[in-house]
């Protein structure tokens, strides 16, 4: 599957570069309960959360993908363990979680199940950033000069 993204100029429609350098490669994105904790609750007859969606920023500098914090607690996802992240300010520990990531209105298969780092990461506008776990099996075109991107699997 090949997902091509470009930014328009809203008022009159022809692609602006400039907003691939403020926006990022982002798209759209679904956060939700993997596929065999679905199973495990419904054979319970427990409700399932709604997935929660949102943006996904493709961070090449991020290792892992990572997963706002706030999003994984509207899905009342436990850690399944830690892991130990470097940020500019230091290593921290943080939980790791099991999620089904989805995208909608791309040809992106669904990743399920999918171990994400859970971390605030609100306030950037996002409520994931796709790390190089995901890039390591992708092919990622960066096209800054004409200001539009590809994502490939």
């Amino acid at each position: 599957p090949v997902f091509y993204r470009y930014w328009i100029e809203p008022a009159t429609g022809p692609p602006k570069p400039s907003d691939l350098l403020l926006r990022g490669p982002a798209l759209p994105v679904e956060v939700g309960v993997p596929d065999a904790l679905a199973a495990a609750l419904t054979a319970r007859s427990i409700p399932l959360p709604a997935p929660q969606p949102g943006s996904a920023l493709i961070d090449t500098g991020a290792s892992v993908t990572a997963v706002d914090m706030e999003t994984l607690q509207r899905l009342n996802l436990p850690p399944v363990g830690a892991g130990s992240v470097v940020t500019p300010s230091g290593s921290v520990t943080q939980g790791v979680y099991v999620v089904r990531l989805t995208f909608p209105g791309t040809p992106i298969p669904p990743l399920d199940p999918m171990p994400v780092i859970g971390s605030q990461l609100r306030g950037f506008g996002h409520i994931v950033l796709l790390g190089r776990d995901l890039l390591q099996g992708a092919l990622l075109i960066y096209d800054g000069a004409h200001g539009h991107w590809t994502l490939a699997f």
